[in-house]
């Protein structure tokens, strides 16, 4: 565990995009600016859910990724379809995972898919390695039902106010969902800054994400549970939204601003849908279908 710091470091500084910072004031949801650097001594002080979604998380190609487990013999990560948006555009690139001192080759590509803003990759893991990361493995929840007020966790590699590049947490009084029991929205970007070209599947919640977040999971605070991926937020944020008691009545009388001020992730129920979907009606190489089918049973 003591590498982690140095480790986050040294490969922040060797790429340029994820570099490149601007104002915590244009991602800040709430009053404050909730998303802080895990240090080694408050991760040994916190929960098992946190402790395992901060190892299971890595870096990857500008963007954040998570171990999700061992499927038909394959080590799987998640991240967005937008920092893989094509089968080869991570393969060969290094997931490095910060807490555990750890970087894993990606070695291939199941799938990439904008409409879920999801891509799901194997990566080498040797034997010796595999307890490891058996530990820390959690599937997405694909069953378990998203509520307003649900508090959440997110732990990823966003750039704004982190200039060297660490892993950093979210877990404020503001980083809950907004949206209803399953009120899911096929909405495009709101992102005025970097804005993706498609629609995807989200959910409204309130947790500060900025760019490097892409890919990070959302996880219920609580239990532990992965019930989405983050993909989005609007960016740069209005003023009113950057006032948690504005937000504490923003969550018993929603409005439309949910929709369009907030930060959003896909539902790890529209997740499992799609891929049904995909599984069956498009052709698909057996190691692909071996590994999607054990994904979503």
């Amino acid at each position: 565990m003591k590498t982690f710091f140095i480790l986050a470091v040294s490969f922040a500084l060797q790429s340029q995009a994820f570099a490149q910072l601007r104002s915590v004031k244009e991602y800040q949801i709430g009053s404050k600016w909730g998303k802080a650097p895990i240090t080694q001594t408050q991760y040994q002080s916190e929960t098992a859910v946190f402790q395992r979604a901060a190892a299971a998380t890595a870096f990857l190609g500008g963007g954040t990724a998570f171990y999700i487990g061992l499927f038909d013999g394959k080590h799987v990560i998640a991240t967005n379809h937008h920092v893989c948006p094509t089968l080869k555009s991570c393969v060969g690139k290094m997931a490095r995972f910060s807490v555990l001192g750890k970087k894993q080759k990606v070695s291939m590509t199941f799938g990439t898919w904008p409409e879920i803003d999801l891509s799901l990759h194997a990566i080498d893991v040797l034997a010796a390695e595999a307890a490891t990361f058996s530990a820390i493995a959690k599937n997405f929840s694909f069953d378990h039902e998203l509520y307003r007020g649900q508090l959440l966790l997110t732990v990823g590699y966003g750039s704004a106010s982190n200039p060297m590049g660490r892993i950093v947490a979210n877990q404020d009084s503001d980083c809950k969902v907004f949206s209803d029991r399953g009120e899911f929205r096929f909405m495009a970007d709101p992102d005025a800054i970097k804005p993706g070209t498609y629609k995807a599947w989200s959910f409204a919640t309130g947790c500060d994400v900025s760019h490097g977040d892409s890919g990070s999971a959302m996880v219920d605070r609580q239990t532990g549970e992965v019930v989405g991926v983050i993909w989005t937020g609007k960016f740069p944020k209005l003023a009113t939204v950057q006032n948690s008691s504005y937000l504490d009545a923003l969550l018993v009388h929603p409005t439309e601003e949910i929709w369009t001020e907030l930060s959003y992730a896909v539902p790890a129920m529209k997740i499992k849908e799609f891929l049904l979907n995909q599984i069956g009606q498009t052709k698909m190489d057996p190691v692909t279908l071996g590994v999607l089918q054990r994904v979503i049973q």
